[in-house]
């Protein structure tokens, strides 16, 4: 408990059991005084997730030292049909302008890392972020020159198979993995972290949309994937930590394109449950 840093403060505390009901760990009881203390050797299934802090409707409760108080209050949501024309507006940018995110935007973008889910609350994931326009072109030159001299095999490699429907443009010298684009964010995770295929796509589906309210324009980049994953040097370069696994890739930059609408898609399969 000591290492949790689990405190109640009892003057505040209305004793409604919103936290003894909200804990996933289910390591939350009450005490005597029918005020919320932890179970006995609850510190070592604690996820850490701070819903105990979160859920208390008076901001009685601290943990792991932080101070309900320098939360950030609920009120400010957007509103469910906002929510909804955000996911309806989306878009994968393919066009980029040829200069860097300003830094209070990108440190904008980067600082909602902080926030994105994983499973069990694991929170390992790594993000390498190329933020330098110039260290982006040489990744881009490197990684162009080694798919180019892979479609001029035979029997092409099955990454080079992969791509064969643009061996004209590649070949032409056409920019057609990372369109032209000045940033890339790639995510990794720890091969034995809870979620580790689907963490790092959860990661980027909340980039994506919090990229889209700041302007900024994104492409989930399954060839870049496909490079690092094919080349090791590449993950070396990029900074993919041992024991971690490339997840995904997404692009993101400036863009001139606006969507004045929505698009019209297709009903999904979707099918009840009987």
């Amino acid at each position: 408990m000591n290492e949790l840093r689990f405190f109640v403060d009892e003057r505040k505390c209305i004793r409604c059991g919103a936290c003894v009901r909200d804990c996933p760990a289910q390591i939350l009881k009450f005490d005597a005084t029918q005020h919320p203390a932890m179970v006995e050797d609850g510190a070592k299934s604690c996820i850490r997730c701070q819903h105990c802090l979160a859920v208390c409707p008076s901001g009685a409760i601290s943990i792991l030292g932080r101070d309900p108080m320098d939360s950030q209050r609920a009120g400010a949501e957007p509103a469910p049909e906002a929510m909804l024309a955000q996911i309806k507006m989306r878009r994968t940018c393919r066009n980029y302008r040829k200069e860097a995110v300003d830094a209070d935007t990108l440190h904008k973008l980067l600082g909602m890392l902080d926030w994105v889910p994983t499973g069990v609350n694991n929170h390992s994931l790594d993000f390498a972020v190329v933020d330098d326009p110039a260290v982006m072109d040489e990744i881009r030159a490197e990684v162009n020159d080694r798919v180019l001299a892979m479609m001029k095999m035979d029997p092409l490699p099955p990454f080079a198979a992969r791509m064969e429907r643009y061996r004209k443009q590649i070949l032409a010298g056409r920019d057609v993995i990372f369109r032209g684009a000045p940033h890339l964010i790639a995510v990794s995770s720890k091969a034995d972290s809870p979620c580790p295929e689907i963490d790092p796509v959860i990661a980027l589906s909340y980039f994506e949309l919090y990229a889209q309210t700041l302007g900024v324009g994104t492409t989930w980049c399954g060839l870049a994937a496909g490079a690092f994953k094919v080349f090791p040097k590449l993950r070396q370069r990029i900074g993919v930590p041992d024991g971690y696994e490339l997840g995904y890739v997404m692009l993101f930059g400036p863009t001139n394109l606006k969507y004045p609408r929505a698009t019209q898609p297709g009903k999904v399969r979707l099918h009840s449950v009987k």
